[in-house]
């Protein structure tokens, strides 16, 4: 989330387990913008193999599109509201757990546990006696309570690791590298402007703490950094800039393996001048990151895109719900690209953050078109191995070839639609798939598949 440009069940005992059609395609929504209302089941089963698609969610219930969602075929799952300012407002005052925000959560875990989902929590919103000198509840917790921070958060980690939670994923604030804000935020605010790593060495340094605090309390526990908010790499000739120079700070902190997977989150706003319409072919964060790493002499860790979403500011037009979804495809082939190990999309169930819900929030049970290609993608590429660019195609065309279980799938659009022979022979049978599941021509010509190009993917798929 940008804090700078916004912010601001009980488990069915007999859901049914629906997975030959959670796998049958969809047919493709018509393109308007009146709602049509889709009843599915839920699924208990997920995909077949690994799926790196998912998504954040106000709540796990049905009044929030449960039923949907999991029949999408996600895997991750975000909940941002286990707030440490609910459950010890006063310092050594003991643990509050009964708190009903906490309670809630505590359901939300139970149903991600039952349905097989990997819930990442955040851990956001510290005491007011552990900010001290700041008021806002996302600043940086005073060095001198890391240590009851750590405190806290193995308790969460010993309570909330077994059934019937199974909380694996833990995530150490939300956009930490944010400036410091002078009121509470769900967001993090650790940055300080006049420090050359604008604060990530303190937070490092919280990390260094609170990181075998977790494993002792699970060694199987999984650690992620606050989602970093990242807008541009630093430039030390641009002053402005200076943010990107946060996990570096973490870094120099010696934070390197004090955390499990690497999470950051990207953005892109429809039609933003001076790009294509719907944002760069590449993400640099994940190069950036990468290189920073290296730089380091930090062994790789895994990347999780946690949070992303193609960005409809003001009012909302059916081309930029259209685009959405053109960029939802895009986006999970190119995270299977960059070889992330999670895409989350945000966020699943409101239009809190510049229209991105991909179910209507007002009547959960009808979808958005980025919700069928959300759960194409999802259980179509769900386990597939990325093997390489498709050569041979025109610069403005993308293109990308995958496998699994046996098939070879090339996902391939460009935002200047027309038919095209996709540059790969065929050996054995072929069959074309819409970026929504629904099924097109592409008759086999010399050899080679030929298909008519669209800006959302377009799936072909050759068994041998």
């Amino acid at each position: 989330m940008l804090p700078h440009t916004r912010r601001p069940i009980l488990v069915f005992a007999a859901l049914v387990a629906f997975l030959g059609m959670l796998l049958a395609p969809m047919p493709a929504p018509a393109q308007t913008d009146r709602p049509q209302r889709v009843f599915l089941p839920a699924v208990v089963n997920g995909p077949p193999v690994p799926n790196i698609l998912g998504i954040e969610m106000s709540q796990l219930t049905t009044e929030r599109g449960l039923l949907l969602m999991k029949a999408s075929g996600t895997r991750w799952v975000r909940r941002s509201s286990l707030q440490w300012k609910l459950v010890e407002p006063v310092e050594g005052g003991g643990y509050q757990w009964d708190v009903a925000l906490i309670k809630a959560l505590e359901r939300d875990m139970i149903t991600a546990s039952e349905l097989g989902l990997d819930l990442i929590l955040p851990i956001i919103g510290s005491p007011r006696w552990a900010t001290a000198p700041y008021e806002a509840d996302c600043a940086p917790v005073n060095p001198a309570k890391h240590a009851a921070f750590a405190r806290f958060v193995a308790e969460l980690v010993k309570r909330y690791s077994g059934p019937p939670y199974n909380v694996k994923y833990w995530e150490i604030g939300n956009e930490p590298d944010a400036p410091v804000f002078a009121s509470d935020s769900v967001f993090g605010c650790w940055g300080q402007e006049r420090d050359p790593y604008f604060g990530g060495r303190v937070y490092g340094e919280l990390l260094n703490q609170v990181y075998p605090a977790i494993k002792t309390a699970n060694p199987n526990a999984k650690v992620l950094n606050g989602g970093l908010l990242l807008d541009r790499p630093y430039d030390p000739a641009n002053p402005e800039s200076l943010m990107g120079r946060f996990f570096e700070g973490m870094l120099v902190a010696g934070a390197g393996n004090s955390f499990d997977m690497l999470s950051f989150h990207a953005y892109a706003f429809w039609q933003t001048p001076g790009l294509p319409p719907m944002g760069a072919r590449d993400d640099w964060r994940v190069a950036y990151l990468k290189e920073l790493m290296a730089r380091y002499k930090v062994p790789e860790k895994p990347l999780v895109r946690t949070e992303a979403a193609l960005l409809c500011p003001g009012e909302v037009t059916p081309e930029c719900r259209w685009a959405q979804a053109d960029y939802l495809s895009r986006l999970f082939v190119r995270s299977l690209r960059d070889r992330l190990a999670g895409n989350l999309w945000y966020v699943y169930d409101n239009d809190s953050y510049h229209n991105t819900a991909l179910i209507e929030p007002g009547d959960v049970l009808v979808p958005r078109p980025a919700y069928f290609a959300y759960r194409q993608a999802s259980t179509l590429l769900a386990g597939a191995t990325y093997v390489g660019p498709l050569a041979g195609v025109p610069d403005d065309v993308e293109g990308y070839v995958l496998r699994r279980d046996g098939t070879t799938i090339v996902a391939l659009w460009s935002d200047n639609p027309r038919p095209i022979a996709v540059p790969l022979p065929v050996v054995g049978s072929v069959r074309c798939i819409t970026r929504d599941g629904g099924e097109v021509a592409c008759p086999v010509d010399d050899g080679m598949p030929r298909v008519e190009l669209q800006t959302g993917a377009t799936y072909v798929l050759i068994q041998p």
